[in-house]
C-alpha cells in the first residue's frame, strides 16, 4: 500500500475545480468568526450575553466564532446590531 505525502494530497486538492470556491468561503468564515469575536471580547460580552441580545444560542455563536459553520446575513445582522456596531468591516 502506497502512502501519500501531504503536500501532495493538497496538490490534487488544488487542482480540483471547487478547491478555490472552497478556500474563498473559508476565509470568509474566518474574518468573519475573528471580526465577531474580537467585538464580543471588546464589550467583554461572553457568548450567552451576546447570545441574549441577539436572539439566538451560546452554542451558535461559538460555532460562528470558531468558523465551523456559515451563518446567513440576518444572523450576522442580529449580531453585529446587538453589539451597537453600525456597519460590519470585514477585509476578506
Amino acid at each position: 500500500m502506497k502512502t501519500k505525502k501531504y503536500a501532495d494530497v493538497f496538490a490534487q486538492a488544488k487542482r480540483n475545480a471547487k478547491y478555490k470556491i472552497y478556500k474563498e468561503e473559508a476565509r470568509a468564515r474566518i474574518h468573519l468568526a475573528q471580526a465577531l469575536h474580537a467585538a464580543r471580547e471588546s464589550q467583554s460580552l461572553s457568548m450567552s450575553a451576546l447570545a441574549k441580545k441577539a436572539g439566538t444560542t451560546a452554542a451558535v455563536i461559538s460555532r460562528i466564532e470558531n468558523a465551523q459553520v456559515s451563518a446567513g446575513i440576518d444572523l450576522i445582522y442580529k449580531l453585529f446590531k446587538a453589539l451597537g456596531k453600525k456597519e460590519l468591516r470585514l477585509i476578506l
